[in-house]
């Protein structure tokens, strides 16, 4: 137990070495919070006959979309760097000849890309739940279970989708193509598929659906993928373990 912990804290310390990931990472996730919320209570006040409060639960709407887009790319970021990272800057060799277990080298990725991840996420979304409250007109400000359920759903996806950037980045040799293929499939072909109404229930099996089924309708409105609370956890699991278990196969069988 204390050697893994000793290896997360390592993973850890070379995610947070990376000062511009870090940085970009928190103007992605706070920063465009503090710009949202800014931006719309100065317009409120300048102009309150045209603009609404900037808070409230529209304003709650739209800042937890800022954290699923925005936060999305910073945890696809955040999980390459991870995944990727050892076998980019030519260190593995060296990780593998100490004898460490190649599964256990995948293993700790994990929790690292996790732990880093949360770390914005948490506070990104406390951001957006206070400022919903804060700035929400007279009895308009969102319920104690709308801010709560909202969060953790947001909070699940985003923690999703880096274990997804963990697993593509290890199966694959260049953390660039990962890069563009998770970017590529959070923000235009899975949201195309989930509109695509020929695929039917298959539509249930995308991540990004089952992720906004979890979110409360008076946020996020009507589901564009109808399917129970247990399909979107069932879904969001099986991208979990599918993405783990094809990252650990190919470090366990990697050319060091």
């Amino acid at each position: 137990m204390t050697t893994c912990i000793r290896m997360i804290r390592a993973d850890l310390l070379k995610l947070y070495r990376r000062r511009g990931l870090m940085a970009w990472s928190g103007v992605l996730f706070v920063g465009a919070q503090l710009l949202f919320y800014g931006f719309g209570a100065v317009r409120h006040i300048t102009d309150p006959a045209h603009f609404g409060p900037a808070g409230g639960t529209r304003g709650l709407v739209n800042a937890i979309m800022l954290v699923s887009y925005l936060g999305g790319v910073a945890a696809v970021m955040i999980g390459t760097a991870a995944g990727g990272g050892d076998a980019a800057a030519g260190v593995l060799r060296d990780l593998v000849s100490s004898g460490r277990s190649r599964l256990a080298l995948f293993a700790v990725r994990l929790p690292a890309a996790l732990l880093v991840v949360l770390a914005f996420t948490v506070p990104a979304v406390a951001v957006a739940a206070v400022g919903a409250v804060l700035l929400a007109g007279p009895g308009a400000a969102p319920t104690a279970g709308a801010l709560a359920s909202s969060g953790l759903a947001v909070t699940l996806s985003i923690a999703v989708t880096a274990v997804m950037a963990v697993g593509l980045s290890s199966l694959l040799d260049s953390r660039s193509i990962a890069v563009g293929l998770m970017l590529g499939w959070n923000l235009a072909l899975s949201r195309v598929l989930e509109h695509a109404t020929s695929l039917g229930q298959a539509r249930e099996l995308l991540p990004n659906a089952a992720a906004e089924r979890l979110v409360p309708i008076s946020v996020g409105g009507a589901y564009t993928v109808p399917m129970s609370v247990a399909t979107a956890a069932a879904v969001l699991a099986g991208w979990v373990a599918v993405a783990s278990v094809a990252g650990a196969w190919r470090t366990a069988h990697r050319d060091a």
